[in-house]
């Protein structure tokens, strides 16, 4: 039996994951991966971000997280049922972002703008 003390944040996830969250930004952010969640690059899945829950894509896996953040992450919220984006699709989003010297989360954005399938349209007040 192992009675080695483990931390709040070792009990609750499992792992870390690289995300792309559909902003105006050009870099991925880390969260955990609640324990019994599973997932992989391209699964939709949705996560805290600032206030706000926001919808965003696994990038990759987080091999070698910074231990300085390891109690600061947030845990991805839930994984969505709408299918993964593929290895090309990313690829796509990466080349086009530096051929353009667009942010990834901007175009990742335009990527993902398909209907009613990721919620409503943001209103927005005109004067």
């Amino acid at each position: 039996m192992d009675h080695t003390p483990r931390s709040p944040a070792s009990a609750h996830a499992t792992g870390m994951v690289d995300v792309l969250v559909p902003v105006a930004l050009d870099q991925t952010y880390s969260y955990k991966m609640p324990r019994g969640m599973e997932l992989k690059a391209g699964d939709l899945i949705s996560v805290p971000l600032g206030p706000r829950e926001v919808l965003a894509v696994v990038w990759g896996e987080n091999a070698n997280p910074d231990p300085r953040l390891h109690n600061r992450l947030k845990e991805v919220s839930e994984k969505l049922d709408i299918p993964p984006l593929k290895p090309e699709l990313r690829s796509v989003v990466d080349w086009v972002a530096n051929y353009t010297l667009s942010p990834r989360g901007m175009v990742l954005r335009m990527c993902l703008r398909m209907g009613e399938n990721l919620g409503p349209e943001r209103v927005r007040a005109g004067v």
